[in-house]
């Protein structure tokens, strides 16, 4: 990359065309590392979620990915991957004035957790200069809207040696490295630590990473919520009836949870909580009835969430069930 960030109608010059005023940079960057071996014809242009660049930072996620799905599908052809952004013209511009392609993307797609990806068809000079690695690293030109920084398009793409986009790790050929003796490089570490095959792809291999993190993540968070759940049953504060209620309004608001806790009637003395099934049922839907409306006419945060009638509603089926 290396590239400056320039507006659409300044710095592209007049043969680009205007683009939507809501767009205000359209900025060469780094995406991609290519190394020899096979080409690859699918390639990481963005990577999901904020991006740091040293042309600016920018975010990918849900909206950008159909934003520059719809921008590929409207402009109705291919995208061309030229050498140095010369497409672009001006400071851009080969000696001759011609951008001939090292490629076409033929298609993009977003792909959550990983970012987004564009199909290419190499050329035959652009397939052997990236095989003979006299270029490495892949640069789209990408559309940033200003009200939010979010990449909303993909003008076109570049093959260059200027990286930009920070942390980027370049793709590893990993049929080479073993034959070399270097040390397998990060998607390599990846592979191997969630044990999947050789011809895995870095997108199936970082996909399956980003599954296994949130699983964790659902993991640690159900934990959690279980043992704030256990403390306040054992503080008096909160019955079975209530749980989960409680539940809920942890995961969605930890902290109004807190406010709730923190002025909530001890209602159970310890020790006191009958045993499950030594209560008719009957019984059991009074109490909880009984309970539930004195706890939300002392409690106000409840009625800026729900109201008493429903309150006591859920705490009856919750001792039903």
């Amino acid at each position: 990359m290396g590239a400056q960030e320039y507006t659409c109608e300044e710095d592209m010059g007049s043969n680009q065309g205007k683009l939507q005023e809501s767009i205000s940079e359209v900025t060469a960057l780094n995406s991609a590392a290519l190394e020899g071996g096979d080409m690859p014809d699918r390639v990481l242009l963005a990577p999901w979620g904020p991006v740091e660049s040293t042309s600016g930072s920018f975010v990918v996620d849900e909206e950008s990915g159909r934003l520059v799905a719809e921008s590929f599908t409207e402009h109705g052809t291919d995208l061309p991957i030229d050498y140095e952004h010369q497409t672009l013209g001006g400071v851009y511009s080969s000696p001759d004035g011609r951008a001939p392609a090292a490629g076409w993307v033929k298609g993009v797609e977003a792909e959550p957790g990983v970012g987004i990806l564009a199909r290419i068809e190499w050329t035959d000079p652009g397939r052997e200069l990236v095989s003979s690695k006299q270029y490495r690293y892949l640069s789209p030109v990408a559309m940033i809207r200003k009200s939010d920084r979010k990449l909303v398009g993909i003008h076109s793409a570049a093959l260059t040696n200027k990286p930009a986009i920070v942390g980027m790790k370049p793709i590893v050929n990993r049929e080479q490295a073993p034959e070399s003796g270097e040390p397998l490089g990060p998607i390599d570490d990846l592979r191997n630590a969630m044990k999947m095959a050789p011809e895995a792809s870095s997108e199936e291999i970082v996909v399956a990473a980003n599954e296994r993190l949130v699983h964790l993540q659902r993991e640690a968070a159900d934990r959690h919520i279980k043992g704030r759940l256990r403390e306040a049953t054992e503080s008096g504060r909160l019955v079975a009836s209530q749980r989960d209620w409680a539940g809920r309004l942890i995961r969605r608001d930890e902290e109004l949870f807190e406010e709730w806790l923190a002025t909530a009637p001890v209602v159970v003395a310890r020790g006191m909580t009958p045993a499950p099934g030594t209560v008719s049922g009957d019984v059991r839907s009074k109490a909880a009835e009984s309970r539930a409306r004195a706890e939300f006419k002392v409690s106000p945060l409840l009625s800026a969430l729900t109201t008493e009638e429903a309150y006591v509603a859920e705490a009856v089926r919750s001792v039903e069930a």
